[in-house]
C-alpha cells in the first residue's frame, strides 16, 4: 500500500471520529452524562518480540473478513498500552487515542486487544493480531457484547490476554 493512500485512509478514519460528535459538551451532555465505557486489560505471559503497537479497539460488527476490520465497523482506538504492561486500567474518556472522539450508544460486537509490529498506526487488518477479547461471562468461545447506554458509563469491560494461550484470530491475518 502506498504511504499516500494510507494517510488517506488514516485521514479518513480520523474524521469520522471527529465529526461524529453531536453537542460535545453543550448543557444538555453534562445534564445527561457522558457515553462511555472503562475497565482493565491483564496480560499474562511474556510479551511477544517486536511488537510496537498495542491497542483497545472496540468494532460495532464481528470481524468476519478482513475487510471488517476498516471504517466504519472500526468505532474506537484507545491509546497505546506500554509493551511489557501487566496491567492497564481505562476509559474510553481519558484515554481516546483520537481526542474528543466519542462513542454513541449501542451495541458492539467485537472488543479485543490488537498487537502490531509496525511502528504506525496502520489500518491493515494483517498488520495485526488479537492478543485479547472481551468476554461477558465465563464462556470463552464467544465474544461479549460492549452495550453502551446514553448518557452511562460500562464499567467491568475486563480483558485478559494470555500470550500462552492465545485467542481465535478473525479472518484476514497473517
Amino acid at each position: 500500500m502506498t504511504k499516500r493512500l494510507f494517510k488517506g485512509l488514516v485521514l479518513i478514519f480520523v474524521s469520522i471520529l471527529l465529526f461524529q460528535c453531536d453537542g460535545g459538551l453543550s448543557p444538555d451532555s453534562k445534564e445527561a452524562g457522558i457515553t462511555g465505557f472503562s475497565g482493565k486489560v491483564t496480560f499474562i505471559g511474556t510479551w511477544p518480540q517486536g511488537i510496537k503497537r498495542t491497542h483497545l479497539v472496540v468494532f460495532k460488527s464481528p470481524i468476519l473478513q478482513s475487510g471488517d476490520f476498516f471504517p466504519p465497523n472500526l468505532s474506537i482506538i484507545m491509546d497505546s498500552i506500554a509493551y511489557g504492561s501487566n496491567e492497564y486500567n481505562y476509559n474510553s474518556i481519558d484515554n481516546n487515542y483520537v481526542r474528543d472522539a466519542k462513542i454513541d450508544e449501542g451495541d458492539y460486537a467485537y472488543v479485543v486487544v490488537a498487537q502490531s509490529k509496525t511502528a504506525e498506526l496502520s489500518l491493515l487488518r494483517e498488520d495485526w493480531t488479537v492478543a485479547g477479547i472481551y468476554y461477558a461471562s465465563t464462556n470463552n468461545a464467544v465474544p461479549g457484547i460492549l452495550r453502551m447506554e446514553k448518557g452511562r458509563t460500562t464499567r467491568d469491560i475486563n480483558i485478559i490476554c494470555d500470550f500462552n494461550n492465545p485467542p481465535p484470530q478473525p479472518p484476514g491475518g497473517r
